[in-house]
């Protein structure tokens, strides 16, 4: 079976004009530049939140849904997602997600490093593929960014929303502390970047009853590649540093394209009639998200 639509997270990046595409995807530029433009809005998703949002739930009911056994004590789960951080003048810069390696063994070397603390404050992590889920017994009124707003961006520098906001701070920077004293030897023996931290995000009161829609789907996303099928699937959905593992520069991309970014996505197809001129990367007659969705709800069902 073909795969007939193809979503990009992260193929919008900011420059002084506003928004352009993402350097890895000018592998692709002549195809793109011919099709046909239409833009939404849309918020700020990784490859495992657009899977979710397709699937129906949230992102951390599709990683809970993953997980054999989380304990009836759980009041609370959040996703944990780590990450490298790299220095940048004052400030610490997320390593993009699309260029972060990451496997079902690194999962299990954290929850052993880092479960020992965790315990303390009533919270244990567990594994659901290459995921990771931190469960809570008591409840944190905490929001902090998802993070698909961190990717590649600035680690913020402030307490996070809601009244458990400095708890989560205090927490989040033991944990970085912890992994700076227990590096993985692993990694370093694959030449592969630190984890500076875990990122918490996406809290989701439990129980929760929602199941996701599940349906076969291609990616290199290593959270996302080993939690879904992608027999017969009819969807890729990659980063844009990824893209190139699963589509070659020459072949045909997909007939429907979504690259997403930057608060924006944009749907390209190919038209009736080819297009000349300049192709221009800049929102115009923005529709309201939910017509996006409506839209890829077809390609699921």
């Amino acid at each position: 079976m073909s795969v007939s639509t193809l979503i990009v997270s992260q193929a919008l990046i900011r420059n002084q004009d506003g928004v352009t595409l993402h350097p890895d995807l000018l592998l692709w530029d002549r195809q793109l530049n011919g099709c046909k433009q239409q833009w939404f809005e849309c918020g700020e998703r990784n490859p495992l939140a657009w899977y979710a949002t397709l699937a129906g739930v949230s992102s951390t009911a599709l990683v809970a849904d993953a997980c054999d056994q989380i304990p009836a004590s759980t009041g609370q789960c959040w996703l944990a997602s780590p990450y490298h951080a790299q220095l940048s003048r004052d400030n610490l810069r997320v390593y993009p997600e699309g260029l972060f390696s990451w496997s079902v063994e690194d999962a299990h070397y954290l929850c052993t490093v880092l479960n020992l603390l965790l315990q303390e404050e009533g919270m244990q992590l567990l594994v659901a593929g290459a995921a990771l889920l931190l469960v809570c017994r008591d409840p944190m009124q905490a929001y902090p960014l998802c993070f698909a707003q961190l990717s590649g961006k600035m680690l913020p520098n402030r307490h996070h929303e809601g009244e458990d906001g400095g708890r989560l701070n205090r927490l989040l920077s033991e944990i970085q502390m912890l992994l700076f004293q227990h590096p993985s030897i692993a990694r370093h023996e694959r030449g592969e970047e630190d984890v500076n931290g875990l990122w918490l995000w996406a809290p989701l009161d439990w129980p929760h009853t929602a199941q996701p829609n599940r349906f076969a789907v291609a990616t290199r996303n290593p959270l996302l590649q080993s939690l879904v099928d992608a027999q017969d699937a009819q969807l890729i959905i990659s980063e844009a540093e990824r893209l190139a593992e699963l589509v070659k520069g020459d072949a045909p991309l997909p007939k429907k394209i979504i690259l997403s970014g930057e608060g924006f996505a944009v749907v390209l197809s190919k038209p009736i009639l080819p297009k000349f001129g300049k192709t221009v990367w800049q929102p115009k007659s923005v529709k309201d998200e939910r017509g996006l969705l409506t839209m890829l709800q077809g390609v699921v069902a």
